[in-house]
């Protein structure tokens, strides 16, 4: 039966009342011996002696029947029953030999088929107290329960039935069931909440029209409350919940009061509810056709990707003249082709600064590459025109584009790396000059061009500006800050939040912030609420690390919940919140002084970046960036139902966001075709894409990477830089794992792709980012790629909020060309101690082995059903040494037989198969599906009770917030959680985009896609859209003269135009241009119309006389 156990746990011991606990002096680790709650029938024990002559099922009955027979009404139907007391129900081992015990009878619902169970108890009459018989595996299939649709009836109360197989064959007796055997109340007490849950539901659906799963987050609490609040039970059975939203608790279970709602009625079938969880066959969400076969990509993205290993399931799609001009359109608008250069010729005159030199190789280098020679820009000549102040020119081998297909050539980068700290270069070790065109997307007559910059010790690639020609060294780095700033202040080991009241100088005067929880040891409060007090410091400017987030709150908004994020969260992204001051008596509420600079306000009203998301699974990803308030997720694409429901769930107004459950190929496609979709954004319109790509290809747990399934998920980044090359937006984020950067690949899938972004013009970060750094308590790494259009500030990496737990190594996500790491982890000072697996999961309830599920939070339960030899296995892992697994039950001889006989690697050291979760230390990283088995990931035990991670438990670690719903069975939702970024991770990512963007220029209102100007059209001044471009009509074939004519071209982009008429723009590859020469990722020529595409165009400018200035637009010619 049950078996004590050795407990040592960081939190004092639940003391439940089926559970014995005993604690023994003198021993300070050990916190008490525990009785683990039964889990099996009393009556399967050898030995067990039933508390009466057994009886048989029959006798009862007749005897029952003959002497105290009375027959009941209830709803119109006439039966018979007994009471059933001290019952335990179960699944029967001879039946079910892998997965038998007690079961509650909500759980019966769940299983598939005809199913099978029994019960164990005593019956009576109902009347009197006597006779009495013991039944014993007594076999049912049917349970009824009363009240329903009934709103004068306050609950279920004691009108819940089983009707055993024998009573069905002699009509209608059934079994009323009373009070439960010992080990099976628990069981039962949930049962009964359910059965009242239920109850309510079926009300609610009949006095409701088309009730929708938004209803449950607060309208199902208040009509329950107005029509049922004067009832004691009633209030027991709302306050052992403990919320008002009861969406978890609808979607858990869904099964059941399905069941229940379609077995009273049909027609509850037509709510719209059902569509919404996936239980209907018309679900809120349609699939859309599916099309595609292979990867569908652009022209460029094809050829860049077509030597990858996967290359041959890309599929290139085509743009017609009409949506080729658009595009060609949109990337002029978006600055892809600079308005302005400068040339730096390659004459023989004496060098000078601005010159670029061409110096032989250093045979002594790290770096890799067998180029024979090195370019740098001159900064300054000196001693007497004997030696170079230089500022290094990369290659695209040099960066992070490595040795792979990138498709321009004769493109340089300007570095951050100078010579000012190395010897000195002369003049002599120079080469020859070389010419070099500046801020252009390509080389006009001269041996290359520059169009950005690459910081090798950040990892970015930037838009070239004029600052950029001066090294760092002779920089000056000022920080400027004013009073009634909050900033972050080191001290011995952490950063601490202040407010400036005072500068001069150096010299800063700072007002002390105290955080409540741990100045004030209350428990009760985040780690991110602070004090506001009358104490002052004084500090050097040089111990300010950077600004904070510090906002003030309402104790009333606090208690509600009326924080939104991102100061509800725990410090990540260096939000804090104050709602009170220190005072002679003690804390007192304030409200906000003059003299302080408040945090900005996450509510509002703004202008936002239009997002599309890819493979958006569940959607934390994105209401995390959304929840830096820059972004507004419009469009949203994802294959699988359960985490497209779930997006749908939880987005604010669903209705407002175009959700396309199919491929990603399909919908590009489409975009791409021009067909007409509602749920396919036009070009022009997307402004932000966010893309978590499937990983399996490229992750290490994946042992099959080399089959169709795995490269066709491998070649899923093309997928989303084909993306980008077509909407153009202004920004573009992308996850996956590190093993994406892994040099095992043959061609590096990551270079590639930074190859393909750098290529079309992008600005690019690459980061690696641990979820523990942003406040997780969770051992996840991941990279991102975070681009920006050119001109456009590039979001800085996310400052990193908590501390690596001890034991952390360093790590890079590989080698750079310079033979140095890069995409290294970063260590800084943090603000807080990270989270442990402990203090993440503190407060949810004790669930001892999850057979029994928890009332108030009901995801807190398993994602699979142990069977009972898996179950052993469990119970016998030892909770000390920590993070001990089979291997040391085994070894330890807890178990007495091999479960998996043969397999040496799994149950000798160092497997991590059925091993627990240290819960001082971080959980492992959430996977799409658990694998306690596994030798190297198996690591998935509850540090103290029997039982595997909760469905909870993960979405704490991912950072889920308590209050969003996930769709799905139990392994859906888990897969959900485990596909996802964790949501700290998104928040500090998003506020870091909102910080970039709010240094940029304002974004138009919605529904305008370009800049707005005055024109002068039929002598009347109104607002036009329009892009400038230069036309060279000389290389048309339908005009003949020779004049360069500058034209603003006017069109709305989102908008088909059918109107008749003129030469327009079109797309196609340039006949006999070698790929490595292509100036523009999508090739432009003039050609006539077949299909008519009618911009306005308005001749502003003849530029004839202008030649070659640096104020031209760029020529397409």
């Amino acid at each position: 039966m049950s078996s004590l156990e050795w407990i040592s746990s960081p939190e004092p011991i639940n003391e439940e009342k089926d559970q014995q606990t005993v604690s023994p002096p003198n021993c300070d680790d050990f916190v008490g011996v525990v009785i683990p709650r039964q889990t099996l029938n009393t009556s399967a024990f050898e030995g067990f002696e039933p508390p009466l002559p057994k009886s048989t099922e029959r006798d009862a009955i007749d005897t029952l029947l003959r002497d105290f027979s009375s027959y009941e009404i209830y709803d119109g139907s006439e039966f018979l029953s007994v009471q059933l007391d001290d019952f335990s129900i179960y699944k029967d081992r001879a039946t079910n030999e892998r997965n038998y015990g007690l079961i509650a009878l909500n759980d019966v619902a769940k299983v598939a088929g005809s199913p099978v169970f029994f019960f164990d108890g005593i019956v009576r009459p109902e009347v009197v107290d006597d006779p009495v018989f013991y039944l014993e595996r007594i076999s049912f299939m049917t349970v009824s329960i009363g009240g329903y649709e009934d709103l004068e009836r306050h609950g279920v109360g004691n009108d819940v039935w089983i009707q055993s197989t024998y009573c069905n064959t002699r009509g209608q007796i059934w079994y009323r069931l009373g009070k439960p055997a010992r080990e099976y109340a628990p069981y039962h007490h949930t049962f009964l909440w359910v059965a009242n849950l239920a109850k309510h539901f079926v009300d609610y659906l009949k006095e409701n029209r088309n009730v929708a799963l938004s209803a449950f987050k607060s309208h199902f609490r208040e009509w329950l409350w107005e029509h049922h609040h004067l009832d004691s039970t009633f209030r027991g059975w709302l306050e052992e919940f403990g919320g008002s939203d009861f969406r978890q608790a609808i979607v858990a279970h869904a099964p059941f009061l399905r069941g229940q709602a379609l077995g009273l009625d049909s027609e509850y079938e037509e709510h719209f509810l059902w569509d919404e969880i996936g239980l209907s066959s018309t679900p809120a969400v349609p699939k859309q056709p599916s099309r595609a076969k292979y990867t569908v990509v652009t022209p460029y993205i094809y050829k860049c990707f077509k030597d990858m290993p996967w290359g041959q399931y890309l599929q290139i799609v085509n743009l017609d003249s009409t949506m080729a001009a658009r595009h060609q359109q949109l990337v002029h608008r978006m600055g892809f082709v600079p308005r302005k250069r400068r040339v730096v010729t390659g004459s023989k005159a004496p060098i000078e600064p601005g010159d670029v030199v061409a110096i032989n190789r250093d045979n002594q280098t790290s770096w890799k590459g067998d180029d024979d020679l090195w370019y740098a820009l001159v900064q300054r000549v000196s001693g007497a025109g004997h030696y170079l102040s230089l500022i290094w020119l990369y290659k695209a081998t040099d960066t992070l584009c490595a040795d792979l297909t990138y498709p321009h050539c004769n493109e340089l980068f300007l570095s951050d790396h100078c010579n000012c700290g190395d010897s000195k270069i002369k003049v002599t070790e120079v080469v020859k000059k070389v010419s070099v065109t500046f801020f252009s997307d390509r080389a006009i007559d001269t041996d290359f061009f520059v169009r950005q910059t690459y910081h090798s010790g950040d990892e970015t690639f930037r838009t070239l500006h004029k600052g950029d020609f001066e090294c760092q060294c002779s920089k000056s780095q000022d920080r400027k800050y004013n009073v009634g700033d909050t900033v972050l202040v080191e001290t011995s080991d952490v950063l601490e939040p202040v407010e400036i009241v005072e500068v001069s100088g150096d010299e800063v005067k700072v007002r002390v912030l105290l955080r409540r929880s741990r100045d004030f040891n209350d428990d009760s409060c985040r780690p991110n609420e602070l004090v506001y007090t009358g104490h002052f410091r004084h500090i050097h400017l040089e111990e300010i690390r950077r600004r904070c987030h510090i906002r003030f709150f309402s104790e009333e908004q606090r208690d509600k919940g009326g924080i939104p994020a991102p100061y509800n969260r725990d410090g990540n992204g260096s939000a804090f919140y104050i709602t009170c001051e220190e005072s002679a008596q003690g804390l007192r509420p304030m409200t906000r002084p003059a003299s302080f600079c408040d945090g900005f306000d996450p509510l509002e009203a703004k202008r936002k970046l239009r997002a599309l998301n890819l493979f958006c699974g569940g959607g934390t990803f994105d209401r995390g960036l959304e929840e830096g308030t820059a972004i507004r997720s419009e469009w949203a694409v994802e294959w699988d139902l359960p985490p497209m429901l779930t997006y749908r769930a939880n987005h604010t107004n669903p209705e407002d966001v175009k959700l396309f459950r199919g491929s990603v190929d399909d919908f590009l496609a489409v975009a791409i075709r021009g067909q007409g979709s509602d749920l396919v954004a036009k070009l022009g319109q997307v402004e932000f894409i966010s893309a978590g790509s499937p990983c399996q290809g490229y992750s290490l747990a994946n042992s099959r990477k080399g089959n169709k399934v795995s490269l066709r998920n491998s070649s899923m980044i093309a997928s989303v830089a084909a993306y980008v090359d077509f909407y153009r937006p202004q920004y573009a984020i992308l996850e996956n794992v590190p093993a994406m950067a892994s040099k095992t690949h043959e061609r590096n899938p990551l270079s590639q792709l930074i190859c393909a972004f750098v290529g079309l013009g992008y600005q690019l970060r690459l980061m690696h980012l641990d979820a523990w750094s942003y406040g997780a308590p969770q051992s996840r790494s991941r990279l991102f790629l975070l681009i920006a259009a050119p001109g456009l500030q590039l979001p800085e990496h996310p400052a990193l909020t908590h501390s690596h737990p001890m034991g952390t190594t360093i790590r890079s996500l590989g080698e750079a060309p310079n033979g140095l790491p890069f995409g290294e982890r970063r260590w800084e000072v943090p603000i807080f101690k990270f989270v442990s697996a402990y203090e993440g999961t503190k407060d949810l309830p004790d669930l001892d082995r999850a057979k029994v599920a928890s009332i108030p939070w009901p995801d807190h339960r398993t994602s699979r059903n142990e069977s009972n030899m898996t179950q052993v296995i469990i119970d016998q892992v030892p909770k000390h040494p920590r993070k001990s697994g089979f291997s040391e039950a085994m070894t330890k001889g807890f178990l007495n037989f091999d479960p998996f006989p043969g397999d040496i690697k799994r149950r000798n050291p160092p497997s991590r198969a059925w091993s627990r979760v240290d819960p001082n230390f971080l959980i492992p990283t959430i996977t799409t599906a658990i694998s306690p088995h596994c030798k190297f990931t198996g690591r998935w035990l509850h540090w103290r009770e029997d039982r595997l991670l909760t469905i909870m438990e993960a979405r704490r670690a991912q950072g889920y917030p308590d209050s969003e719903v996930l769709v799905g069975r139990a392994a859906h939702q888990w897969k959900i959680v485990g596909n996802s970024v964790a949501r700290q991770v998104a928040l500090a990512l998003g506020l870091s985009i909102r910080e970039a963007t709010l240094c940029n220029p304002p974004l138009p209102p919605y529904g305008e896609t370009e800049e707005i100007i005055e024109t002068c059209l039929n002598k009347k001044k109104r607002k036009r859209r329009v892009s400038e471009i230069v036309v060279n009509t000389s290389t048309a074939t339908v005009v003949t003269t020779t004049t360069t004519t500058r034209y603003r071209l006017e069109q709305d982009l989102s908008i088909e135009d059918t109107s008749t008429g003129i030469s327009t723009l079109s797309l196609g590859e340039r006949t006999g241009t070698p790929f490595n020469d292509i100036s523009n990722p999508l090739q432009v020529s003039l050609s006539p119309l077949s299909k008519p595409w009618n911009p306005i165009l308005k001749k502003v400018k003849s530029v004839q006389d202008e030649g070659s200035s640096s104020e031209d637009p760029i020529l397409i010619d």
